[in-house]
């Protein structure tokens, strides 16, 4: 008897699961039926428009060149008598580089002392004798004649044996000696190469539409391939009053070498010259991965309450990878620079920058 109760009981039971699952089965489904699909919204990046100070600067190209470079050459003729320097030596104005030999313009001066002074006895002779009505007082003026002659012939070979001295004119550094000691040269022949090391230029062209880059004084920075890792300073010596038939303005830069005297004529210079104040100037600008399409044609996905507009823009230069918006955007606005192959016109975005 006991035992009906029981299977009765569990019977009842079972029943009453039953029931009550297919009764929560039936809330889920309900539940599901009515619910809103949730709208899928695609993850991006983005970018602030914003404004900055650009600084429009200049570089050019040109090799270094000695302050002075001079090329001596012979003013007499005869043979090296001597050679006072040697190639690579550091010298100051006026210290005698070589000696012509002098030998004949010696002899031309024995000979014209002793002209002068067999004039000088003519002339105090007939000066006497023009005294007592001897001689004529244009006789006279004939003898004092060669005397001058003799005076200036005199001066002549003292010139020309100066010449025979050669000096340098500036301060600098032998670079080349084209002759040797006994070496036989004529009027005109090269003898040495001076270079001035201890002062530097760089001569570069720039274009006319640059000029308004560049003034007086202006400093600029330096590189050299030799040199990688160091920046050399310099300054503005000299902006051409004339444009050559390329319409470009001739710019020489002035370097001071003092330091070990590194730098060399000839060597390939780049110059950056520092930005002047006068040329920054205020733009928008947004990165170069924000444009679709092409800078020739170009758009942003602008974001406003997580849905994405196509917007044309007008551009200008890139900077840094940053690009100029010219028109089309405001500061403050977002645009997507990440994901944008995924969007369409009103897709709803998430941003995910973080």
């Amino acid at each position: 008897m006991k035992t009906k109760y029981i299977i009765l009981i569990l019977a009842i039971a079972l029943v009453g699961l039953i029931g009550y699952t297919l009764f929560n089965n039936k809330k889920e489904m309900s539940e599901m039926a009515n619910a809103v699909p949730e709208e899928f919204a695609i993850p991006v990046h983005t970018a602030t428009v914003g404004e900055k100070i650009i600084s429009t600067g200049l570089i050019a190209t040109g090799e270094f060149a000695g302050w002075e470079e001079v090329t001596l050459v012979a003013e007499s003729q005869g043979s090296i008598q001597y050679l006072k320097v040697e190639e690579g030596q550091e010298i100051r104005k006026g210290q005698v580089i070589a000696k012509v030999d002098a030998v004949s313009l010696s002899s031309q001066l024995n000979s014209a002392n002793s002209a002068l002074a067999k004039a000088e006895k003519d002339v105090a002779r007939y000066e006497r004798l023009l005294e007592v009505g001897a001689v004529s007082k244009s006789a006279l003026e004939d003898v004092r004649i060669q005397r001058e002659n003799a005076r200036a012939n005199i001066a002549q070979i003292n010139q020309q044996l100066s010449f025979t001295v050669v000096k340098s004119p500036i301060n600098g550094v032998v670079n080349k000696l084209m002759v040797e000691e006994t070496s036989f040269v004529m009027p005109g022949n090269q003898i040495a190469e001076i270079v001035q090391i201890d002062r530097l230029k760089i001569i570069v062209n720039v274009a006319e539409d640059n000029l308004s880059k560049i003034k007086e004084n202006q400093g600029v920075s330096i590189k050299t391939d030799v040199y990688p890792l160091e920046i050399f300073k310099g300054k503005v010596s000299n902006i051409s009053v004339k444009a050559d038939a390329s319409r470009k303005f001739q710019v020489t830069i002035e370097v001071e070498n003092t330091e070990d005297k590194k730098l060399r004529a000839g060597l390939f210079a780049e110059v950056n010259f520092e930005a002047l104040k006068s040329n920054d100037t205020e733009a928008m600008f947004i990165p170069r991965e924000a444009i679709v399409g092409s800078l020739q044609n170009p758009s942003v996905y602008i974001v406003k309450d997580s849905t994405v507009t196509l917007q044309k823009i007008k551009v200008g230069a890139v900077i840094n990878g940053d690009v100029a918006v010219l028109e089309g955007l405001q500061n403050g606005q977002k645009v997507v620079t990440t994901g944008i192959i995924n969007l369409t016109e009103g897709t709803k975005v998430k941003i995910t920058n973080n």
